[in-house]
């Protein structure tokens, strides 16, 4: 079972089609704000904007950023030191496999009606989580429409530099730090982040970079 980042933003078009939805906003947190960036970047006369929380460009989390002074530590978050005078590049160069928690009610196993292929499934998430994204200057520069490249200030899971990439590549992006919280922010403290993803979508465009 093979699974890319391609094939979601595929399977989302084929969605609003049969819907007969012309254009929509985007809102994705970690593999849906991936997702949302390659709609964005492949399908550009579908999406108005992308609210990306806690996506990555790089699957190694190393390549973006390597000259920007702001924070390096191996997991990305505020742990940081300044031995490296800030540079933002993963210690580990490496994709660490992500933690689930067995005891969790939304497994894949008890919401599953094939609990029996979950195995497999999960096996294939993993191997696209350590092959994909491979997003450079090039591909991000493609996107026209407003981003926000939002991450939460103690995320563990994705480093700074890929929220701080983003910001950079991006023509018409902005960068948010959620505070206090980490990659499921929206989970942590919904009241804050559904505040930032209401003023994002109702935040007025006219096509011109935004300043504020």
């Amino acid at each position: 079972m093979i699974f890319h980042y391609d094939d979601f933003a595929r399977d989302a078009i084929a969605v609003l089609d049969h819907l007969r939805i012309p254009k929509v906003a985007v809102v994705g947190w970690s593999d849906g704000a991936i997702t949302g960036l390659n709609l964005a970047m492949n399908y550009s006369s579908r999406i108005e904007r992308v609210f990306a929380h806690g996506a990555n460009v790089q699957a190694n989390q190393s390549i973006p950023g390597r000259n920007d002074p702001i924070i390096n530590s191996d997991s990305g978050s505020l742990d940081s030191d300044l031995s490296s005078n800030g540079t933002t590049y993963s210690a580990n160069r490496g994709m660490v496999k992500r933690a689930t928690d067995s005891e969790d009610e939304y497994t894949c196993q008890s919401l599953s009606p094939l609990p029996e292929r979950c195995e497999a499934m999960e096996d294939g998430v993993q191997k696209m989580w350590a092959s994909e994204p491979t997003w450079g200057p090039e591909a991000l520069a493609k996107i026209k429409c407003p981003v926000w490249s939002v991450d939460g200030d103690h995320d563990v899971e994705v480093q700074r530099n890929q929220a701080d990439a983003i910001a950079a590549w991006v023509p018409f992006a902005g960068q948010l730090l959620l505070p206090q919280v980490g990659h499921a922010a929206l989970l942590q403290d919904p009241m804050f982040f559904n505040f930032a993803m209401r003023y994002f979508l109702d935040m007025e465009y006219d096509g011109v970079l935004p300043y504020y």
